[in-house]
């Protein structure tokens, strides 16, 4: 006797979509945190040029400078923008990076983080960033507090989370 091949049944097939269905949308939401966290990561790099500034300032006056005309940069946030960041700021010796450039994603848009400067042992500058914890054996320069960011922590990259 021969048996014929029928398929799959519509219940098969259906099971299988679900499936795909909750694959992808595991998919989309990993790819959305990547490309938030990509974008921060715009921010740190051009975070990185304010950093010689207030390093200099501190190890030749002692002090952090106020803001970016003490650090030596233009006095206008704005001017230090990007794709993904509206503004990098100096106060107080901290930067603030404040997210929102014309493609920034919606999760982040206004959002800020800060890197805030500590002193260590030997006289250097090390840095906080986000909901890390401070550098151990630093000691914050005064005038200089620490504010926690306002972007999830799971948008951060690893070194500005807890």
């Amino acid at each position: 006797m021969r048996k014929r091949n029928q398929g799959f049944t519509l219940i098969e097939l259906m099971i299988v979509v679900a499936i795909i269905g909750i694959l992808a949308s595991l998919a989309v939401s990993t790819y959305q945190t990547y490309t938030v966290r990509a974008q921060i990561a715009e921010g740190l790099n051009m975070a990185a040029s304010a950093k010689s500034p207030i390093i200099e300032a501190y190890t030749n006056d002692g002090i952090a400078p106020a803001n970016r005309t003490a650090a030596g940069m233009t006095p206008l946030a704005t001017d230090t923008a990007g794709n993904f960041v509206s503004a990098i700021d100096v106060v107080d010796g901290q930067i603030v990076i404040i997210m929102g450039g014309p493609r920034a994603h919606q999760a982040i848009m206004g959002l800020q983080f800060s890197l805030t400067p500590y002193e260590t042992a030997g006289a250097t500058v090390s840095w906080r960033c986000g909901f890390a914890a401070a550098p151990t054996g630093t000691l914050l320069p005064p005038g200089t507090p620490h504010v926690p960011p306002t972007i999830e922590s799971r948008y951060l990259p690893s070194v500005c989370r807890p």
